[in-house]
């Protein structure tokens, strides 16, 4: 025992350090409730629960609300995105979200598609992953040389934050997260001012090889999908930063390379959504909140009439998202 005693004394030293770097981690580090990379609050849903998963960039979690969808539809559904997502990181968001959900359908919005292999929100997107080897390969393949240490470390990127430091923060690291209203959505309510003449057009501004490395994520993205029994759909949302048509029919073609997958073009579908450019967008990209409760409650109703129906529901979760529902139903309008 003696002769046990310094190393295991060392080994208590070293296990209490690495607690108390990590709950200075915890607090040090932002909290995250809206603009993509939800995972705290997603890991709170009921497992199985989900019947369609949103995956993609802003275009996702501003576009989509799934308490709005939920309202019109009775489909559950969270949107599991991130700003200026890759699809390289989108497929490592998806691995990490069916450990938890079985969904139907996974819907992915395809600008992504069109993103250099880096953007600009790389710490973010997946310094809030859960731990493991998901996260730990995604760091590897599609971070950034100068941000993967402190992806690996987080205080590397937070340690200068204890001067802004608040009772939340410490509250937010002492308690467990919970369930919310959001499901993964981010409601925004300015009114874009420069509808007038109809949507911008541009051409693609990636390489050639750029634009393939994309359309192989998307291959394993699909074929996630279709080891799982999930059905994958990639749309153009309603927008009026748009590109060519040239462009979204050669998308088409690329994307429908790929088994199990659907893709659909609603990019112009403002009319047949119920939404008014001029009222409904956020800027040249993006829907506000009121155009998100439209466009989401119709999306709900393309997928019923594609056959996906909702999940049965334990009463407790099926009153949470009613009152999910109702908490938008008054909101944004």
């Amino acid at each position: 025992m003696k002769r046990w005693k310094e190393p295991l004394w060392g080994l208590a030293w070293v296990a209490a350090a690495a607690l108390c770097l990590n709950f200075a981690a915890d607090v040090l580090r932002p909290a995250h409730t809206d603009y993509g990379s939800t995972w705290e609050a997603y890991l709170c849903e009921p497992e199985d629960s989900i019947d369609v998963l949103f995956l993609g960039s802003s275009y996702a979690y501003c576009d989509w609300n799934p308490g709005a969808m939920y309202g019109a539809s009775g489909l559950t559904g969270y949107v599991m995105g991130g700003s200026e997502q890759t699809p390289g990181i989108t497929y490592w968001y998806l691995k990490e979200a069916l450990k938890t959900q079985s969904p139907s359908v996974v819907v992915m919005e395809g600008t992504s598609l069109f993103f250099d292999r880096y953007q600009n929100y790389t710490q973010i997107n997946l310094g809030y992953m859960p731990w493991g080897m998901n996260r730990v390969r995604a760091i590897l393949e599609c971070a950034e040389e100068d941000k993967k240490l402190g992806l690996f470390w987080d205080l590397w990127f937070y340690h200068d934050r204890w001067k802004e430091l608040t009772a939340a923060d410490v509250k937010k690291a002492l308690l467990p997260a919970g369930a919310d209203h959001l499901k993964g959505h981010t409601a925004v309510d300015q009114v874009f001012q420069q509808t007038e003449g109809g949507p911008f057009l541009s051409e693609m501004r990636q390489s050639e090889e750029v634009y393939r490395q994309n359309l192989e994520d998307l291959a394993r993205i699909a074929r996630l999908c279709a080891d799982n029994g999930i059905d994958l759909i990639v749309t153009i949302n309603p927008t009026y930063s748009q590109y060519v048509p040239e462009i979204y029919e050669r998308l088409g073609e690329d994307v429908l390379v790929s088994r199990n997958v659907r893709f659909i073009n609603w990019s112009d579908h403002f009319e047949e959504a119920g939404l008014d450019p001029a009222v409904h967008l956020y800027d040249g990209g993006h829907l506000n909140q009121a155009g998100a409760k439209i466009f989401s409650a119709w999306t709900g109703e393309r997928l019923l009439e594609m056959g996906y129906a909702p999940r049965e529901q334990t009463e407790e979760n099926a009153a949470a998202w009613k009152a999910a529902a109702e908490y938008w139903m008054g909101r944004g309008s």
